[in-house]
């Protein structure tokens, strides 16, 4: 297990009202860095209430303890429990953003829809600001990823309940990478997400105050392997409960993926995958996790893509 953090970067430059272009470029240098190297980082200074944050967490943790019967109650693309062999393992919550708002939400806690309609606002606003960060990191016009996810259908808030491991089995979620742009996680009282790096698992400590942040498949495919979707996986602790809350920034399900030309031809570099439908390529993926493969190594991933 190896012992160094990923890297913290400070957005305040980009989310404060006053001109702070030497801090800027600051984020901005940090950033590109930490997708190069890394694919995660954590960012400090975010603009989101730490009150709501911690509300938030709370109400997932009274949701997440309600009876079965209420779980259940919502609809089944709302609500999933793990029913595999690790049965028990974790529980979610997931709401898909819309124009409309949210679909169906649980009535306990009271006032939840609200607050997590609220949370969501949040965190696409920061996706949107994380979003105009990485397009200049790639050298390409700050709007550039709003203008190319083109709407927010695809975008969900997740929250997720691990029940404490056992001596026999930790695994929480196993080893994958995440398939659209960007996700941010907030992980405030207890650890266990870790990522790969150099063929070694590290640990990301859970802050009360701070945002982990990791780049998905579609950044990965669009700078043409210059920016790394890394592969992280959640090891629950024992004895003690773990709740997270992410949020998944994607592109539209019809929106074609390949890599861009500014990260290819226009620098003289061959593209290093081929192009693919956004949502096709998340269908495969979740057909795996309903019927998984026989050998881990034949599950679907972004790979399937890639010119040799």
């Amino acid at each position: 297990m190896a012992n160094f953090d990923i890297p913290t970067i400070d957005v305040s430059p980009f989310i404060r009202s006053e001109e702070n272009e030497e801090g800027k470029k600051k984020s901005i240098e940090q950033m590109r860095e930490a997708c190069v190297n890394y694919g995660f980082f954590q960012i400090a200074n975010h603009g989101i209430p730490l009150e709501l944050l911690s509300r938030i967490m709370d109400m997932y943790k009274t949701f997440f303890a309600s009876s079965d019967e209420e779980k259940l109650s919502v609809p089944s693309d709302t609500y999933f429990k793990s029913t595999k062999k690790s049965a028990g393992t974790y529980e979610q919550l997931l709401f898909h953003l819309s124009s409309s708002g949210f679909n169906v939400c649980p009535e306990n806690p009271p006032h939840f829809k609200q607050v997590l309609e609220e949370m969501a606002s949040h965190f696409t606003k920061l996706g949107f600001v994380l979003g105009r960060i990485i397009s200049e990191c790639l050298g390409l016009p700050p709007n550039f990823l709003a203008n190319y996810r083109n709407d927010q259908a695809r975008d969900f808030l997740l929250g997720i309940h691990y029940s404490p491991a056992t001596e026999a089995e930790n695994v929480g979620k196993s080893a994958h990478k995440d398939p659209g742009c960007i996700t941010i996680l907030y992980q405030a009282e207890v650890g266990g997400l870790q990522v790969h790096k150099d063929e070694q698992w590290i640990p990301i400590a859970p802050s009360k105050d701070k945002l982990v942040v990791n780049i998905g498949d579609v950044i990965q495919v669009l700078s043409n392997n210059k920016f790394k979707s890394a592969s992280h996986r959640v090891i629950r602790p024992r004895e003690t409960n773990r709740y997270s809350c992410a949020f998944f920034y994607n592109v539209q399900g019809d929106k074609w993926v390949e890599p861009l030309p500014q990260c290819t031809k226009e620098i003289g570099e061959s593209p290093k995958y081929r192009g693919f439908l956004f949502k096709e390529y998340v269908q495969l993926r979740q057909r795996d996790e309903t019927h998984p493969p026989a050998r881990p190594e034949d599950q679907f991933n972004i790979t399937h893509y890639s010119i040799f």
